[in-house]
């Protein structure tokens, strides 16, 4: 039937009318009335109505109004369904003037619905709802850009949805706002409760001095700690603030060759002086309870640093002194400037310059071309070994230098390096701060390193810092900075010959000290100190315009380890500051079963791995594991200068670490570095040309094959990590069997070694 149609459709019987009679008369009616927003759906019986409403409405608080549009159901017509069907059957049957007839009684009885005032009512009740929860927010509310918000939301991409679809989407887009609300709210109620919002003020000595902050800013090698040194030891006290403790030692005999007697106060370290007034420190051990006469800081640029720049925050921040010198490059000038502005003090930025011209070496240097006095830098302990490997085998004498060696080895290899014994330096950015060294020329094997994160290009600062060792005045004429071959020189040469670049966010970073710590855990009602740590983490200081959280990643693992224990917040804050390698679960064990003990009130002894190195030299496996218990070590001197009680062996570690420093330091004065399997600590033949030694891998290929299911390890039930010559038969190796890094390729470590050795029907490298 079509709307010009006046009588019944083909074959029909006049009077009569059915189903698809009544539709089609339904969508002429419709068809009518959908101007005025009128729509039906005629495959209902009854049909049920339903029209599109516009409703201006009012943000509160905003000044803005919204237009909305959206359809209501009005059911269905009783009287106009009636009516209908008495035309359908009619003799005339249904046309277009019936359909005009019967729109205009369905237009009159759907404008005059009460559904629509009850529709505009459930509206006007939501805005009335939404503004009134607001309310509870106050400032953290912003009505103008939720309007703004809604503005997006009600378009629906022209289409007009249904009510309810409105008043759905209206309060999704309220509570995501809300929540965003009530985050800032508790946000900036958790400032407020911890005291991190008003960082500056827990500082109360030194916020009570007027200070002169100066910063001494250049190149390496301009001599601006030495002048900011000759400077300090003119006060009649004072503190020098150190990155490392092999600075922190310099600074020591840098003050006392001054005439100013000086104690040493590092994390595991003690050496105090009677009546010295001066002390030098690391800076994380720094106090600012003590009111100084002056106090350098040292590698000031440090500031910047996501992990430790809260500490030179703190001290710059924190120290009570009237004079605070601060020494580093040109990069920690706007973080300076920004926390300078924060406190209120004038901030006198004095340059130095080079006291030696350093310059760029274009050409490329072939690894046979490396020559004395040169120091290639590597950034991870394996490409520095596979370095000191390829140059012992080229007729150098080599002295290494990465961030595994605790501080007395890498003063006895920069020592070694120093006095000719050693005529070419290996290292890591370790040798970047603090080791004065009679470097003539740096030689970068990559321009790229792993910072932790990700693997990504050096920056500028990290070029010039490395680079600035070069060309020590008095000891050379000038400076040189080169790449290996295959490596480019562009980053280099940016580097040296243009200016730093502002950070895009020189706000200083902070971490949450003690008082902090306990104040979070009482506002969120816990005692877990790493729900503590990672509230502080996520939800602190986003809008703060001068401080920032620094990564508290590591010490959330830590405090995961140390939580179970029965030991109060405070004790476990300071454990989870303990100097460990987190990404070693081995440590985050060890750490964690010393806290165990400690919340028993049972003593932890000293680690004893020192016991199993009591021969003259080592193997590379050796050096490793000696390297690793150094470090645990450590971590026990730390934890026994801060709980005596529970940590009662210091003496006995501190006699193992020397032991293990002493065994360290023979074993990398050898002209070669023996090898073991690092299974079974076998020895292995020079020309071995795989990791593992023959028999790990024979046992693992048979456990494969005999569809074994046994882990790999010891099949005695011991560590698959033992000592040398502690070898049982058929012991099974890890899944890999990597070739020997001795090829050199484009870097160490890459590729096999072209001599032999091993198993004749070996392919290459396997991964069973």
């Amino acid at each position: 039937m079509t709307d010009e149609t006046s009588t019944p459709k083909s074959g029909a019987t006049p009077g009569t009318a059915d189903e698809y009679d009544r539709r089609d008369a339904l969508r002429a009616i419709a068809a009518v009335v959908r101007g005025d927003g009128i729509e039906v759906d005629a495959d209902s019986t009854p049909a049920r109505w339903s029209l599109s409403l516009t409703h201006i409405v009012a943000i509160p608080g905003a000044d803005r109004t919204l237009k909305l549009r959206f359809r209501i159901a009005l059911g269905p017509l009783p009287e106009i369904e009636a009516e209908l069907w008495g035309m359908l059957t009619a003799e005339e049957g249904f046309g277009r003037p019936q359909a005009k007839t019967l729109g205009k009684r369905v237009k009159a009885a759907c404008l005059s619905s009460s559904a629509i005032e009850k529709a505009k009512g459930r509206v006007d009740a939501w805005f009335a709802s939404m503004a009134q929860r607001a309310a509870g927010f106050g400032d953290a509310w912003r009505p103008k850009g939720f309007a703004e918000e809604l503005g997006r939301v009600i378009g629906f991409g022209g289409r007009i949805p249904r009510l309810q679809t409105l008043l759905d989407a209206l309060e999704e887009a309220f509570s995501s706002a809300i929540a965003r609300s009530g985050l800032k709210v508790r946000r900036e109620r958790l400032e407020n409760a911890s005291g991190m919002g008003v960082y500056l003020d827990s500082f109360t000595t030194a916020r009570a001095m007027i200070r002169r902050l100066r910063l001494f800013v250049g190149p390496t090698n301009s001599g601006k700690t030495h002048s900011a040194m000759d400077q300090l030891a003119l006060a009649e006290s004072g503190c020098y603030l150190a990155p490392l403790r092999l600075l922190a030692l310099e600074g020591q005999e840098a003050l006392e060759t001054r005439g100013r007697p000086c104690s040493l106060v590092t994390g595991e370290e003690r050496d105090v002086r009677p009546g010295a007034g001066f002390t030098s420190s690391t800076i994380e051990m720094v106090n600012t309870s003590r009111i100084w006469g002056a106090c350098v800081i040292d590698e000031i640029q440090m500031i910047g640093d996501p992990d430790r720049g809260w500490a030179w925050t703190q001290a710059v921040a924190g120290v009570a002194a009237p004079e605070i010198l601060m020494t580093g490059s040109a990069d920690a000038i706007p973080y300076v400037k920004r926390l300078a502005d924060a406190m209120g003090e004038e901030l006198e930025v004095i340059e130095f310059t080079r006291k030696s011209p350093l310059r760029v070496q274009e050409e490329r240097v072939p690894l046979p071309d490396v020559r004395r006095g040169d120091a290639v830098i590597a950034f991870s302990r394996k490409d520095v070994m596979g370095l000191r490997h390829d140059l012992l085998a080229r007729g150098h004498t080599v002295a290494v230098i990465y961030g595994a060696l605790s501080p007395e080895v890498r003063r006895a290899e920069a020592r070694r390096f120093r006095d000719g014994t050693a005529d070419v330096l290996v290292a890591t950015d370790a040798i970047g701060m603090g080791l004065n060294l009679p470097v003539a020329r740096v030689v970068l094997s990559t321009t790229r390193k792993y910072d932790g994160r990700e693997e990504r290009e050096l920056n500028s600062s990290e070029i010039r810092q490395i680079g600035g060792r070069a060309g020590r005045f008095g000891m050379h004429e000038e400076g040189r900075v080169a790449v290996l071959e295959g490596e480019s020189i562009n980053p280099v040469r940016r580097a040296l010959t243009t200016p730093p670049v502002p950070p895009e966010d020189p706000r200083s970073w902070i971490s949450p000290n003690l008082s902090h710590v306990q104040a979070i855990a009482i506002e969120l009602d816990t005692n877990s100190l790493a729900k503590v740590l990672r509230t502080a983490g996520q939800e602190l200081l986003r809008a703060n315009q001068t401080f920032r959280m620094t990564d508290l990643e590591q010490r959330i693992q830590a405090a995961t380890a140390v939580d179970k224990a029965a030991l109060p917040l405070e004790v476990r804050d300071i454990l989870a500051r303990c100097p460990i390698d987190t990404r070693d679960q081995n440590n985050l064990r060890l750490l964690g079963g010393w806290a165990m003990n400690q919340g028993k009130g049972i003593g932890n002894a000293a680690p004893d791995a020192a016991e199993r190195f009591r021969h003259h030299v080592g193997t590379d496996v050796e050096l490793e594991k000696a390297e690793r218990a150094v470090k645990e070590l450590t971590a026990y001197a730390w934890l026994a200068y801060r709980f005596t009680d529970a940590y009662p062996e210091m003496d006995l570690c501190q006699e193992r670490r020397a032991h293990l420093n002493a065994f360290i330091e023979r074993t990398l004065a050898e002209r070669s570095l023996a090898r073991a399997c690092p299974v079974c600590g076998a020895r292995l033949k020079a020309n071995h040309r795989f990791r593992v030694c023959d028999a790990c891998y024979g046992s693992r290929l048979e456990e494969r094959q005999g569809g074994g299911n046994r882990p790999a390890g010891r099949r005695d039930g011991r560590s698959a990590a033992a000592m040398p010559g502690d070898k049982p038969p058929g012991a099974a190796h890890p899944s890999f069997h990597h070739p020997l890094p001795h090829g050199r390729g484009k870097g160490p470590g890459r590729g096999p070694s072209k001599t032999g050795g091993g198993p004749p029907k070996r392919r290459g490298p396997t991964a069973p």
